[in-house]
């Protein structure tokens, strides 16, 4: 492993790779021991910043990163490092938090950093958002329920017509999500203004993991998204958020 402390510049080219989205770096320590402490609130709903965090390249480094010799040290140096910070995809906009921060505070945050990097309002589209996914748990509920009652009456004579039209009902659920799904996908392309045409979300943390190398301690866990039980969209995946690396 090369300890050479590389200068400010090398480390975001490295961290930030091809990814044109706005950062949310992160270093575990001792308290947190991989959880989610420093963005996520223990006693109010932190569906909010989980969506949010949809939008952000999300990176998480091993604690041993405050040590003078590590690669990345120069992210978090000073008396009183930051426990995360939020920095703009170019770095010319950094917000330095202790991960104490109130929900608020932190959604206040990352709305002043997504409005450097994408061109529509983040907050506004992460309520409409939220609707959708609702929306969705709703037609969840709407087709278990007509599934149901036709496997009640499976087998049973007389009953082809009423199986018919539940199944029809069926039918118009299935159509509603799609469409829902349809809107849920235009709302989630709030436009990078870095970012090449037809690029989107998912391709960046696909490629993430090959594209951003650790290089000290623990090292660099880019890609660190994993479900935390949060409403299914229509494709069936879970909405992910900043989940727990594995530090050394």
């Amino acid at each position: 492993m090369g300890e050479e402390v590389l200068d400010l510049q090398s480390i975001l080219d490295e961290i930030r790779g091809k990814d044109p989205r706005p950062m949310i770096v992160l270093r575990d320590c001792d308290s947190c021991k991989g959880r989610d402490d420093a963005l996520l609130s223990k006693t109010l709903g932190n569906e909010k910043t989980l969506l949010l965090t949809q939008w952000f390249h999300c990176i998480k480094l091993d604690r041993r990163v405050l040590e003078k010799n590590h690669p990345y040290h120069l992210l978090f140096a000073g008396s009183h490092p930051p426990h995360l910070f939020l920095m703009s995809w170019d770095g010319s906009l950094r917000y330095d938090l202790n991960g104490k921060q109130s929900q608020k505070k932190l959604w206040m945050t990352m709305k002043k950093v997504l409005k450097a990097d994408y061109k529509k309002d983040a907050l506004a589209a992460t309520r409409n958002w939220l609707r959708l996914l609702n929306h969705f748990d709703l037609l969840d509920s709407q087709e278990k329920s007509l599934s149901a009652q036709i496997d009640r009456l499976l087998g049973k004579k007389g009953k082809a017509k009423k199986i018919k039209a539940l199944e029809a009902k069926i039918a118009k659920v299935k159509k509603e999500r799609e469409a829902t799904f349809a809107k849920e996908q235009k709302l989630l392309n709030l436009v990078l203004k870095h970012a090449p045409k037809k690029r989107t979300i998912a391709d960046f943390d696909a490629e993430s993991a090959d594209e951003v190398k650790a290089s000290g301690g623990g090292g660099l866990l880019d890609k660190i998204r994993k479900g935390k039980g949060k409403p299914k969209n229509a494709s069936g995946t879970k909405p992910q958020g900043l989940g727990a690396g594995s530090g050394n």
